[in-house]
């Protein structure tokens, strides 16, 4: 009897942690009608390039060049930069095809509900809205400093006089209040709409290129080549090979702008066309103009002699360029404006699109039926932000940022994999799912999508898996068996360049590891769904950006890791407080889009359950109730849910 008691009890613990882990790996399924949204669809190829570019190049020119320069890698921060970009046009090249496959705003957190599970999404949208609410943050303190220098600091000596100094590990020295107006006021603009974000960041990035190549042409006119190679400071490489890299890790932040191409997917007119061409535009810019700045900046001055908060400007004006100052300080402004807008641009897309999917707090994915902006979301994390510059110094915000980008880069990469090598099925009868709202189509089968080669077939033996599970498995077994050999080389790396015979044999088995997931990969089938654009040579393609990420990860600081982890941990009590109960997918939850058995149907406007067919007598008169409140509550229409493969 008490044995009976204990095996039952046993089954339904088992049952319990089971359940809680396909919650945990949730999917969705992208149905055919992605194009319906509560945003406005305004925007052009044109719109989105431009957004893009002004979020990265007028946050990195003026904010990064300078400190990574002097304390990181010296006169070898070009090195950084074209290291990271090529890293980021990796990523660039993934985050175009996921944005066609599904061009909603939730950039990386809405690719990996698809790919990886909920949890996975809900850390991935987390830390990018980290990356945006630093960046907007960080953005706007360096913005206050050029304004202060062009001002002659009377602002900071001010602001000193009246509240004397803080002498905080993180914190700044002094409580900046302008780089807090300057982000409210940003805050205020946004609010009107996306047409006026477009115009408003068009004028900005136009004033910015012009500024750019004022910057190239007159450094170019003073540079020196003796600050490249004075044996006094060390040269071109005084931090060395492990300088460029973590130089190259933080340099991350200064391309985090492509994602501003993703978010807008949602508002784009065809974002098929756009995101991809966006993309590779905005990347080819930001990449030579980095690369550009970088060079100019460090023969001008000595390395050890550059201005961590405006050094462009001061670094001119120590030739007697004085009018150069005055031009670069007014453009910097301008081109730090587009950044401050790209970044809430972003943050306020990604917040309402996982508050929608119930992830988090329902009043961030209420949009303004006027607007069509999700207010909610823009004022909570743009106040955070604003706290965040009134506080906080640069280093400090750029350091953590650098890691939550690259996390999100990484899985992003992954992502493709997975999806490229997963069958498109069509939904089955006996699952509980949300049909398909607004469109009759079915999706079609892939044939062989998933399943080993016509000429590896003999390995069905040994390895008969369900299509695309083998791939999925095999793709998470790379990325870990990638960070343990890039820690491992990280750590023992004075050993293995001593031939310590044990480090040689670890690393050897680390690497064969990794190279036999990556070729099990390539003996199965990519799924022959579509698209208008596709990554070229996966799984090349993703798995060197995922190679290139996990190197960076591992070259971040301590402190860094730490700081990552303490909003982590911050996110994660939000999720499995109030997220994975409140999801759209999970059965429990009122706002759930699964089936309940015996449920009766709900008469009020957006209810979802299966209905035999699509009726469009309905849908218009649900269409024209939307007007009748000042803020209508966004409903996520475009996903199926997988409720039968949970596993990641």
């Amino acid at each position: 009897m008490e044995l009976t008691r204990v095996l039952s009890t046993a089954k339904k613990t088992a049952s319990a942690i089971k359940e809680f882990g396909s919650r945990l790996t949730r999917k969705k399924f992208v149905d055919t009608d992605v194009m319906e949204t509560n945003l406005r669809r305004c925007l052009n190829t044109a719109d989105i390039t431009m957004l893009a570019i002004g979020h990265m190049i007028g946050s990195g020119v003026y904010v990064l060049t300078a400190t990574v320069a002097k304390n990181m890698a010296g006169p070898a921060i070009v090195l950084s930069f074209l290291f990271s970009g090529f890293a980021s046009f990796l990523a660039a090249l993934c985050y175009a095809e996921l944005g066609v496959r599904y061009p909603r705003s939730g950039s990386a957190y809405s690719y990996t509900y698809l790919a990886l599970g909920e949890l996975w999404a809900f850390l991935v949208g987390w830390n990018v809205a980290l990356e945006h609410v630093i960046g907007a943050a960080a953005i706007s303190r360096a913005c206050s400093a050029y304004i202060d220098s062009l001002a002659g600091g009377i602002i900071s000596n001010a602001t000193e006089t009246a509240m004397g100094t803080i002498h905080v590990p993180f914190i700044s020295e002094r409580l900046d209040f302008l780089a807090f107006g300057i982000l409210i006021l940003f805050t205020v603009c946004l609010s009107f709409g996306v047409r006026m974000t477009s115009h408003l960041n068009n004028v900005f990035s136009v004033a910015n290129l012009i500024v750019i190549v004022t910057i190239v042409c007159v450094g170019a006119y003073f540079a020196d080549t003796s600050n490249w190679t004075n044996p006094a400071t060390g040269g071109f490489m005084p931090f060395g090979w492990s300088g460029v890299l973590a130089a190259s890790a933080s340099c991350f932040y200064a391309y985090v702008g492509f994602d501003s191409i993703a978010s807008s997917g949602e508002e784009a007119r065809d974002p098929q066309k756009s995101i991809p061409r966006a993309t590779m535009i905005s990347m080819g810019i930001a990449t030579t103009t980095y690369i550009a700045v970088a060079t100019v900046l460090t023969l001008m001055v000595n390395y050890q002699d550059i201005n961590d908060d405006s050094g462009l400007p001061d670094a001119l004006a120590s030739h007697g360029a004085h009018w150069a100052k005055i031009v670069v300080i007014v453009g910097a402004v301008s081109g730090m404006a587009t950044g401050i807008i790209g970044s809430l641009f972003a943050l306020t897309r990604v917040i309402y699109v996982m508050a929608d999917d119930g992830l988090l707090f329902a009043f961030c994915s209420n949009v303004n039926t006027k607007t069509k902006i999700p207010l909610g979301a823009m004022y909570i994390f743009a106040s955070l932000s604003a706290l965040m510059t009134l506080t906080l110094d640069i280093n400090t915000l750029v350091e953590v940022m650098s890691i939550g980008t690259l996390f999100a880069y990484l899985v992003v990469s992954a992502s493709v994999i997975i999806l490229r090598y997963r069958p498109n099925l069509c939904p089955k009868d006996d699952s509980q799912e949300l049909s398909s709202i607004g469109s009759s189509t079915e999706k079609i089968e892939d044939i062989g999508a998933g399943e080993f080669k016509a000429r590896f077939q003999m390995l069905t033996t040994y390895l008969d898996w369900c299509p695309g599970r083998l791939v999925t498995t095999c793709v998470m077994s790379f990325v870990i068996f990638t960070f343990l050999t890039c820690g491992f080389g990280v750590v023992c790396s004075s050993s293995i360049a001593n031939g310590s015979w044990w480090s040689i044999i670890i690393l050897v088995v680390l690497i064969f590891c990794t190279f036999s997931c990556f070729v099990v990969i390539t003996l199965h089938q990519q799924s022959n769904a579509p698209l208008r654009y596709k990554v070229p040579l996966v799984p090349l393609v993703p798995a060197l950006s995922i190679v290139v990420n996990a190197v960076l990860i591992v070259n971040l600081q301590a402190a860094t890791w730490l700081r990552l982890l303490i909003w982590v941990a911050v996110g994660l009590s939000m999720y499995l407080s109030y997220g994975l109960g409140h999801s759209k997918l999970d059965a429990t939850s009122p706002k759930s889009t699964l089936l309940k058995p015996g449920a009766s149907q709900l008469p009020t406007w957006g209810s979802l359950e299966r209905e035999p067919s699509f009726d469009a007598t309905k849908k218009a008169e649900q269409s024209s109730d939307k007007g009748k409140y000042p803020f209508q509550s966004s409903l996520s229409k475009e996903f199926l849910v997988d409720s039968v493969d949970t596993s990641p």
